[in-house]
């Protein structure tokens, strides 16, 4: 500890490097961090980000004992759900909240966002500055690794861009293992286990490559019983930590497998074209429309799994010379399952599946169904990806120096991190909340009584939104959205006819005229009120510019609205019976 300070001194210039270059290829991110005036976040139209600042909120109410972190009724009120299944990302929570409590929420998120890159390329530079024993190699690996697409575009989803823990793992085990050091070793199964709390999805990759590594080791030192002991104290250590988040999921087999039938549609993030399409980049991407002819194949690619052209003849030149080639075997076995993980379960290339070519995936989700089908979409495995490419592109530029004068070696590694940077470079696409659309948020929060929400209308996209807008007035909901929200959650709603309508995208009259599906008898209409007034609902808040507004649009034609805005109309239950022509 006594000599991390004169370490760091040696390190000064390549942090700030870092720095600069994080703020460099997230710009304008660093100084929205300090506008106050304007809800702004690095996600673009994606609307998950909201799930975040929902789960930093929830951690809040959960360590002021408000709040439990296996369920919930502030979703799907009143029945509630179990939120054993959401993935939570502890840190980015803990990071979130805490900010967020002397700063305004947009501007924290901004903040958090630049801090997760710079955290993800402190803890790679440690470990590839092991390997190589040179800064400018591991400067250059951590570029690959830290500023890769998959790393800056996923801004939104911080359970899966808070990949630190896999380098800083493989540090500490790498060191344990050499110097048979056991304490390392327990520190780096530590850090695996704790990994769970922080991304699932990171958790798996984690194991699966260091259970590659210890095969590794084991090929030598199998008999060497300071390394069976080693590997005991890890596997052990490691459970003991991930055990706590994993065994809660495991009780029920039902839910367990309701929680595995998410998908977000078959073969998404699974072609082999997105390894070297970068479908965002502001200059080359014509060049790859042209070269691929994307537009006519028609395209949706992903934008964070690209690997880099720079990248890919790096590794090339190093494989070129034999002495390198021997050191980058192992990396190329680690990196090839990630790989052929990566695009899923049967080969796609250009658009075009290839049914008759399965993939490894389609084997492991049959074989192990609860780890590997719990990717539902196999881009995710691009994070398993990422470390031993950077290890390959260190020992490409290796191989490259040794055929350069000294004097030039560092020009070769500054050339060769501006190409990548350049590669890799996304422009960040806003996303601006007008201060407007949370404006009706003013009356309800003025509302006497128990505040008990019905957004409408209903729908996964749409619940995202309303997670937001609960952070802010912390109300219970009759809808919501977790990582993997149960079918049985829409009981409730199911059990309503007014609900259960407005489910199906369908307006909901109340009419002397019964038809099944379109109208609903006063009777029928009334007790459906009723039941929602028992059961502690207040208000309903119509969201008309939301998917599928305009489909229920006519349910409210009848009420008088206590508030209306461009974004939304809030009406109190008795404003809807008041609309209902048999009210008397």
């Amino acid at each position: 500890m006594r000599k991390i300070p004169k370490t760091l001194r040696g390190h000064l210039l390549i942090l700030l490097g870092l720095a600069a270059l994080i703020v460099v290829m997230t710009f304008p991110t660093a100084a929205r961090v300090f506008d106050s005036d304007t809800f702004w976040i690095p996600t673009g139209d994606q609307a998950d980000a909201w799930m975040k600042f929902w789960d930093a909120w929830y951690a809040g109410l959960v360590l002021r004992g408000e709040a439990d972190m296996q369920r919930t009724d502030l979703l799907f009120y009143p029945q509630g759900l179990s939120l054993t299944f959401h993935n939570f990302s502890i840190a980015h929570m803990l990071l979130l909240g805490g900010l967020g409590s002397f700063m305004p929420a947009s501007n924290a998120f901004n903040l958090v966002f630049l801090l997760i890159i710079f955290g993800v390329s402190c803890a790679s530079y440690l470990y590839f500055h092991y390997l190589f024993k040179d800064k400018w190699i591991a400067l250059l690996s951590t570029i690959v690794f830290s500023m890769s697409p998959f790393v800056l575009g996923h801004a939104q989803h911080p359970d899966v861009g808070f990949i630190a823990t896999i380098p800083l793992s493989l540090y500490f085990l790498h060191r344990g293992l050499l110097e048979s050091r056991h304490r390392l070793v327990a520190l780096s199964a530590a850090i695996t286990g704790i990994t769970a709390y922080i991304g699932l999805y990171i958790f798996v990759c984690l194991c699966i490559t260091v259970f590659m590594y210890m095969l590794y080791f084991a090929a030598a030192h199998w008999r060497d019983r300071r390394f069976q002991v080693s590997s005991a104290l890890f596997i052990l250590l490691a459970l003991a930590c991930s055990l706590p988040r994993i065994y809660p999921m495991l009780q029920s087999r039902e839910a367990f497998a309701d929680a595995m039938q998410k998908t977000l549609g078959p073969g998404r993030g699974s072609d082999v074209v997105e390894y070297f399409v970068n479908v965002r980049h502001p200059i080359l991407e014509p060049v790859y429309h042209q070269l691929f002819q994307l537009e006519d194949a028609g395209l949706e690619l992903l934008n964070t799994s690209y690997l880099g052209y720079t990248v890919l003849i790096l590794i090339i030149a190093g494989l070129a010379l034999p002495r390198y080639r021997r050191l980058m075997v192992p990396w190329l076995i680690l990196i090839c399952p990630f790989l052929l993980l990566r695009l899923g379960s049967i080969l796609t290339i250009g658009g075009r599946q290839h049914p008759n070519i399965p993939l490894p995936k389609r084997f492991l989700d049959a074989l192990v169904p609860g780890v590997f089908e719990g990717f539902h979409t196999s881009d995710h495995f691009q994070m398993g990806v990422l470390l031993p490419l950077a290890v390959l592109a260190g020992y490409g530029v290796l191989a490259l120096r040794h055929r350069l004068s000294a004097r030039h070696r560092p020009a070769l590694a500054l050339i060769c991190m501006a190409l990548i940077a350049c590669e890799y470079y996304q422009p960040i696409e806003a996303r601006i909340v007008p201060k407007e659309q949370l404006a009706f948020l003013e009356t309800l929060n003025g509302e006497p009584g128990s505040i008990r929400i019905i957004n409408a209308p209903f729908g996964r996209g749409n619940s995202k939104n309303y997670l937001l807008y609960q952070t802010f007035n912390g109300f219970p909901q009759v809808e919501g959205l977790i990582s993997r929200t149960p079918a049985s959650a829409y009981d409730y709603i199911d059990a309503n006819p007014i609900l259960s309508e407005w489910r199906r995208n369908r307006d909901v009259f109340c009419s002397d005229e019964y038809m099944d599906g379109f109208e609903v008898s006063v009777d029928i209409f009334l007790e459906a009120i009723d039941d929602l007034e028992n059961d502690g609902f207040s208000h309903v808040v119509f969201h008309p510019n939301l998917g599928h507004g305009f489909s229920i649009r006519k349910s409210f034609e009848a009420a008088e609205p206590i508030y209306s805005d461009a974004y939304v109309s809030i009406y109190r239950l008795s404003n809807l019976r008041a609309s209902c022509p048999g009210r008397a």
